[in-house]
């Protein structure tokens, strides 16, 4: 199953003010999500499927991208994908997917769970994969036995010229 990753956009900062459950994005973050969907507009990139995080800044970047992206599916808000969810719950979660016959989805989410999700697919430590905002990651996941993965390609915001 192709799995897509995609990293929120830019968002306020964190501060003692500001739960961090109600961040979001702001101007740069918001061009991020568009350039993302411009990107994938261009490249003939289109989600099957397209889950993404309860969190505030997740669900703006996922509207933004869907938006923007002609024939994006719905978004389907998914706790699985929230903040303090287990990487065991999200590769579970993953894995009814692809029992489902799921085949392409993407999953907007945050960090560490994203960094370390790929990780855990690509049997690396958690401190080789480092995802920056906005960007895209796609892994072919395999879920026959243990689950594991092969890195397909990584794209960070910056280079979605």
């Amino acid at each position: 199953m192709l799995i897509t990753f995609f990293r929120h956009a830019t968002a306020e900062p964190q501060t003692l003010l500001l739960n961090d459950t109600e961040r979001t994005l702001i101007k740069k973050g918001k061009e991020q999500a568009i350039r993302a969907a411009q990107f994938c507009r261009k490249n003939a990139l289109l989600p099957a499927e397209l889950y993404c995080s309860p969190i505030l800044r997740a669900q703006q970047t996922a509207q933004i991208f869907q938006t923007n992206l002609p024939d994006c599916p719905p978004i389907q808000t998914v706790d699985w994908l929230s903040l303090d969810a287990s990487i065991d719950l999200m590769q579970s979660e993953l894995k009814k997917l692809a029992i489902s016959g799921a085949n392409d989805v993407w999953l907007v989410g945050h960090e560490p769970n994203i960094s370390t999700l790929i990780a855990d697919f690509l049997d690396a430590s958690d401190d080789c994969i480092l995802i920056k905002k906005a960007s895209l990651t796609r892994i072919d996941a395999d879920f026959t036995e243990r689950p594991s993965g092969q890195l397909l390609w990584s794209i960070p915001s910056g280079l979605m010229r």
